[in-house]
């Protein structure tokens, strides 16, 4: 029988695991005024899990804390069965493995409530795999962040359409805590988000091979000129701005895929793995020359500015 979900915003959140996915859902979850278990069996992790909160403290008050937030609110455990004892909504972040991904979810199956929703961060892997040894499995979801999930809004829920109704109570659920949720019609390994990096990361690896500029050169090219336009709308919006004449736009468009055919992207055949040693050489001696704090900064402030500007710009349209 398919358990029943609420739609109501849930008073608490489960975090599994306590790396930085789990640690970063720890603090968008508890800047929403969220009570917080995290679970790690590792009893270290607390230590880093609190160092981690306090870092992401100045960015989380930038962005604004819910009247109810407070770091008191985020406990952690060792024990999964303490952390799931009367769980409503639990979000998976452990190492990505699949094989020790289905395992877990067996177990988290075997703890939690039935009425429980089950949401994995997974960065690629299909909720039916995660699902196939399971309890319940309707309850299972993934409900994939951009990483920080406390700087980035961006959700992708798949494997909705064989759990319509847990996806829709979480879908509910990410959105009343501040997510911006797409929710993909099929699954797909690698989801939207992720599928668009590794096809930029394919196309700089090209790039950097061909000997046509370094990795900070490309970095820029991308930084001041598609990912600004990106940052305010979508490249299939960006493009249909490209044609004088909307009503020639098919014809805009096969110009596009012309060029992509004929050499603007790197071959099917083309493999990256021979450069990555020379890659992270690179990024580490010279994009990371001053360590990630100075880039981390500039992240953090960089993002909060452009949500925050994005938000007064949607409210100035839709007042319009």
């Amino acid at each position: 029988m398919s358990a029943q979900f609420s739609e109501k915003r849930f008073e608490s959140v489960v975090c599994i695991g306590a790396g930085n996915i789990g640690a970063g859902w720890a603090a968008h979850f508890m800047r929403a005024g969220l009570d917080v278990v995290v679970y790690d069996p590792v009893l270290e992790r607390k230590e880093w899990l609190d160092g981690y909160l306090e870092r992401a403290m100045p960015a989380l008050e930038e962005l604004g804390l819910s009247p109810n937030a407070s770091l008191e609110r985020v406990k952690f455990t060792t024990s999964l069965q303490d952390a799931l004892r009367g769980a409503k909504f639990v979000q998976e972040s452990s190492p990505e493995v699949l094989s020790q991904k289905i395992a877990l979810f067996q177990e988290i199956t075997a703890f939690a409530p039935e009425d429980a929703i089950i949401a994995s961060s997974s960065a690629g892997f299909l909720a039916k795999d995660l699902r196939s040894m399971a309890k319940a499995p309707e309850r299972i979801i993934i409900g994939h962040p951009f990483n920080p999930p406390y700087l980035i809004p961006l959700v992708e829920i798949a494997g909705g359409e064989n759990a319509t109704a847990a996806a829709k109570a979480a879908a509910g659920f990410y959105t009343s805590t501040g997510c911006e949720v797409v929710e993909l019609k099929r699954e797909i390994e690698g989801y939207i988000g992720n599928r668009i990096q590794a096809a930029v990361l394919k196309e700089i690896f090209y790039i950097y091979s061909q000997g046509v500029a370094d990795l900070e050169t490309i970095d820029r090219a991308i930084a001041a000129g598609p990912a600004l336009r990106w940052a305010v709308m979508g490249p299939s919006s960006v493009f249909y701005l490209g044609t004088q004449n909307p009503s020639m736009y098919e014809g805009f468009v096969k110009g596009l895929v012309d060029e992509i055919k004929g050499g603007f992207v790197a071959n099917a055949e083309f493999d990256p793995e021979p450069l990555i040693a020379a890659y992270a050489q690179e990024v580490q001696e010279e994009i990371g020359s001053g360590g990630q704090s100075p880039l981390l900064d500039l992240r953090n402030s960089g993002v909060i500015a452009l949500r925050k500007a994005l938000e007064t710009l949607v409210k100035r349209h839709a007042s319009a």
